[in-house]
């Protein structure tokens, strides 16, 4: 082979390395292991096969080491981004589904034990069935205007429930509109909020996002993500909402 081929040959050997690379830049930047959670649900509080699945891909580079994340989901429910080596459990039924992660194993009970220090939490609730009531009283909260048929077609039906007339925002939560259906809110430590269900007011700050599906007004479904990480991890707790809130624009309701 003369000297002018071999040349020839090693310039079309690069400029396909670099086609190969720019391509990889645009593949996903990372991907972060997938781990299974037990499930608890149904009438007889029977336990559900712990799944096992691929890892999970990232559809961007999240702003902490990805070393530091993992998904977690079950068979049922919403699935969630978390730190890394915790333990997860999620409950389901007729009227939605929740996950806990949490640093040590959540307690398997029911019902649920409430989450006291660190954790992090995703609730789905189904508004074509008894979660509508949740729905409801979280839309008169968040979300009056653009579901004010819903809530009224709620009251309606004469169960008891509470007055969604009186129930309004709380005080010192503070909170985002990032569309008319979704906010992320802060709700401050010590404070009781749009955070604090699961979880018990402690010395910091529970964050998050709450959301319905942004094309149903008649059964909607409810999702909100709450999180509470140590004052120290503040960069991890906003690349997990960041995660979270990826997922909700792209696949609605979870990754």
């Amino acid at each position: 082979m003369s000297g002018r081929i071999a040349g020839r040959w090693l310039a079309a050997i690069a400029f396909i390395a670099l086609l190969g690379t720019a391509h990889a830049g645009n593949s996903p930047t990372a991907q972060v292991p997938f781990v299974g959670c037990p499930a608890i649900g149904g009438a007889d509080s029977e336990r559900s096969a712990i799944p096992h699945d691929a890892p999970k891909s990232l559809s961007s580079q999240p702003t902490v080491r990805p070393a530091r994340i993992a998904y977690y989901r079950a068979e049922e429910g919403p699935g969630v981004f978390a730190p890394r080596g915790w333990h997860c459990r999620t409950w389901h039924g007729s009227n939605g589904a929740f996950i806990i992660v949490t640093p040590t194993e959540p307690p398997d009970a029911t019902p649920r034990e409430p989450v006291k220090d660190q954790g992090v939490v995703a609730v789905e609730s189904y508004g074509g069935t008894s979660g509508r009531f949740d729905v409801a009283e979280v839309s008169a909260r968040l979300f009056q205007d653009v579901m004010a048929d819903f809530i009224a077609r709620v009251k309606a039906e004469g169960f008891p429930s509470p007055d969604f007339s009186k129930i309004k925002p709380y005080p010192d939560d503070q909170y985002t509109y990032l569309t008319p259906k979704l906010v992320k809110f802060t709700t401050p430590a010590h404070h009781e909020g749009i955070g604090t269900g699961i979880f018990v007011p402690s010395a910091d700050p529970v964050r998050g996002l709450v959301g319905l599906s942004p094309d149903d007004n008649d059964e909607p479904l409810l999702l909100q993500f709450h999180l509470r990480l140590s004052s120290s991890d503040d960069p991890l707790a906003q690349a997990l909402i960041d995660l979270e809130l990826q997922c909700i624009t792209s696949s609605w309701p979870s990754c």
